[in-house]
């Protein structure tokens, strides 16, 4: 009897570990650690930080995988590069869900991944690089062919379709002729082996790569990811720095109360603000926009005339757009911008007439047209020849001043005057009245 509960003993607990070993997967498949990272619109500098950001925390948690949903346009080669970096050198597999479209740099980031999974009804592909409307030059366009077909090759998908997505001289037979690039719709995608798995939903695609998602941790954009992916945006970037540079124009054109200046300042910082939380080297760029302004006030208020410090001041400017800005396209077409709308603000301001003193400082108040009831010089201005007074505004080379007790508009030979100058009349031209100053009696 004993011999015989002992081997009653002995099968149980032999069918108890049975069992554990074979639940033992399964138990393993429920409890995957999954970190889900989105990568959605323009692919920019921003999200490079962001999936960095995901791989580490997914990594410091023993996360099994990381999921990487896209739907993008497109953006910029050399965020679209490091984010390859980041997917490839990492020690966790990373899965991509096509949620709709992965277009230009996004076909690079699906590429990239260890297993693909597209939406039905999506697409990839188009991936030409271009220089602003235009395609890019052969080196560009070389490197970039290289770095699809060196992402599809590791991860054992055809060379060819991946080069044929940048290069429109390679033919596909059935897919692309010469000329075109190469576009997959989903099921063409699965079918020749460019992605995996065609699916319906998030859910699906988390079924067909075996993923719980009881245990999928959604890492959301920080504070500081979601303010520099707004202010890096090409179209956002572009309006602050026209809006910038129109805001100050319009404050030394027409008459406020600073609100324009307020506006252009907050609106150039938060263009410069986004470059440096982009890169914290744009730090140069922030301070040669700095110089820039610098130069443009004492040129303005200090120094006469267009000079040197007006011609370095802008150039300082330039130069800081061209360091921050993703590329020198993108800085031209931003720079030319602001100019185009600077100008027309200045066009605007002669038509509307409200001008601020510094405006007034550069042409004559006295009107001699006939509507104003103006057909001759003023009765007695030629009297004023040899008459001293006073600059009441510094004359650059129009201005103002006191002669004869009376404000009268004036003008110098070329030279700039500075306001409390004394001066004297030396001509009259017309209707205009030539001063020269008086030496050494400049008011203290």
């Amino acid at each position: 009897m004993l011999n015989i509960a002992k081997r009653r003993l002995f099968c149980a607990i032999l069918c108890c570990l049975t069992f554990l070993l074979l639940s033992a997967p399964v138990m393993a498949a429920d409890n995957n650690l999954v970190y889900e990272a989105k990568l959605e619109g323009e692919i920019s500098q921003h999200m490079v930080s962001y999936l960095e950001r995901v791989h580490q925390e997914a990594a410091a948690a023993g996360a099994d995988v990381v999921l990487l949903e896209l739907d993008t346009y497109g953006g910029y080669v050399d965020a679209a590069v490091s984010l390859k970096q980041i997917i490839i050198d990492s020690d966790i597999p990373t899965y991509c869900y096509i949620n709709d479209k992965a277009i230009s740099a996004g076909s690079l980031i699906a590429l990239s991944c260890d297993k693909i999974a597209m939406k039905a009804g999506g697409s990839m592909g188009a991936a030409e690089p271009r220089a602003g409307n235009k395609k890019a030059d052969e080196k560009v366009v070389s490197f970039w062919t290289a770095q699809l077909t060196g992402a599809a090759e590791s991860h054992g998908r055809n060379t060819q379709l991946a080069a044929a997505m940048s290069d429109s001289r390679i033919v596909i037979d059935g897919l692309c002729k010469s000329g075109q690039l190469l576009t997959l719709t989903s099921a063409q995608a699965v079918e020749h082996g460019m992605a995996d798995y065609l699916v319906n939903s998030n859910t699906e695609a988390l079924n067909v790569f075996e993923i719980s998602a009881v245990n999928l941790i959604t890492v959301e954009y920080n504070f500081q990811e979601r303010a520099t992916r707004f202010l890096n945006n090409s179209f956002v970037s572009t309006v602050l720095l026209a809006l910038g540079i129109g805001c100050l124009v319009l404050e030394v054109l027409f008459a406020g109360v600073g609100i324009f200046a307020a506006l252009g300042v907050t609106s150039l910082a938060l263009y410069f603000i986004g470059a440096l939380l982009l890169s914290y080297t744009a730090w140069i760029a922030v301070a040669l926009a700095i110089a820039g302004l610098v130069l443009l006030i004492l040129e303005i208020f200090v120094v006469p005339g267009f000079g040197i410090c007006g011609i370095l001041g802008i150039g300082s400017i330039v130069g800081a757009v061209i360091c921050v800005a993703p590329s020198l396209t993108a800085a031209i077409m931003q720079i030319g911008l602001a100019l185009l709308v600077s100008i027309l603000l200045v066009f605007i301001s002669f038509k509307c007439g409200r001008t601020r003193r510094v405006w007034n400082r550069l042409i004559l108040k006295d009107s001699t047209s006939t509507k104003s009831g103006y057909v001759s010089p003023p009765v007695g201005i030629n009297d004023l020849i040899g008459e001293s007074g006073m600059a009441l505004t510094d004359l650059r080379p129009s201005g103002a001043a006191l002669l004869a007790g009376k404000r009268t508009d004036v003008l110098t030979e070329g030279s700039f005057v500075m306001r409390g100058t004394k001066v004297r009349v030396i001509k009259v031209e017309g209707s205009s009245v030539v001063v020269v100053p008086v030496e050494g009696s400049a008011e203290e």
